[in-house]
């Protein structure tokens, strides 16, 4: 049974990606159909590869994951298909396909002169992304789709900067629950930090935090924490954070926003 995976920014217009569904349904009728997440920040290439470099590693071979963020083909940003690790990926080329493993893919193919199964040029995850998708559920090889081809755009983020004794970092996701991402790793922190003591500055000092903790409740509810979550990522969070319990995390607990600065003083 194919697996095709769908992820988007349609937020409540997510009736787009019940016309995906039933499209694919229609043309691969024994195909399992998950959906990732249609939650992600408009436009933000960034967060598609942040929630699909979570994913994936779950999937087994074979899957096919459908991308469907900021999806207008432009010179800059032409459709792609991606092969990484047995796993394809069907997009336009945002940054996308870089950011998911941080390395270059296997293979990419070129979708620019395949034939559409609809006329819908402000809709080509309909037109374009689910007969390429289906043609690969059904066994058909990516290289009668679309010639062989390169990325156009491998988007680089941010990384973190050890100096001084002062580990910075930024905030690169938060989720639904107000706990912060940030792209500072555990085998990085570890090796500058070197098992010293430190202290994660928050805004107030009354909140810094000095040591990480395996899970959110090893604190008290409502307080902060810092943890490596399931990613290696350092996370900071609230226990029990939840906008619908009037707990709103730690972005809105300790004015943590998308893009800020962490900064891990180390002791000297």
């Amino acid at each position: 049974m194919p697996i095709i995976t769908l992820t988007s920014d349609y937020g409540p217009e997510r009736f787009y990606a019940g016309i995906l569904r039933g499209a694919l349904l229609a043309a691969v009728p024994d195909a399992n159909i998950v959906d990732l997440t249609h939650d992600i920040r408009k436009h933000s290439a960034n967060d598609a590869a942040l929630i699909l470099r979570s994913s994936v590693v779950h999937f087994p071979k074979g899957t096919i994951h459908i991308i469907a963020v900021s999806t207008e083909s432009t010179p800059e940003k032409p459709h792609r298909i991606v092969r990484i690790e047995d796993q394809y990926f069907i997009g336009a080329d945002t940054g996308t396909f870089h950011l998911i493993f941080g390395k270059e893919p296997d293979a990419v193919f070129d979708l620019s002169n395949m034939m559409a199964d609809f006329d819908y040029p402000t809709f080509p995850e309909r037109s374009l992304f689910v007969p390429a998708a289906a043609h690969l559920a059904r066994g058909g090889i990516p290289e009668l789709l679309g010639r062989p081809a390169s990325l156009v755009n491998s988007k680089n983020t941010l990384n973190p900067v050890y100096a001084d004794h002062v580990l910075t970092g930024h905030v690169i996701y938060i989720d639904g629950y107000g706990n912060c991402m940030t792209d500072i790793d555990k085998q990085l922190f570890k090796e500058v930090g070197t098992d010293r003591s430190f202290v994660i500055v928050m805004r107030s000092s009354r909140s810094d935090i000095r040591k990480i903790d395996n899970s959110y409740s090893e604190v008290p509810i409502g307080e902060s924490v810092a943890v490596f979550n399931h990613l290696g990522l350092l996370e900071i969070a609230v226990n029990g954070g939840s906008p619908s319990n009037g707990n709103v995390g730690a972005s809105g607990l300790l004015g943590i926003k998308l893009d800020d600065v962490i900064r891990i003083e180390f002791a000297q």
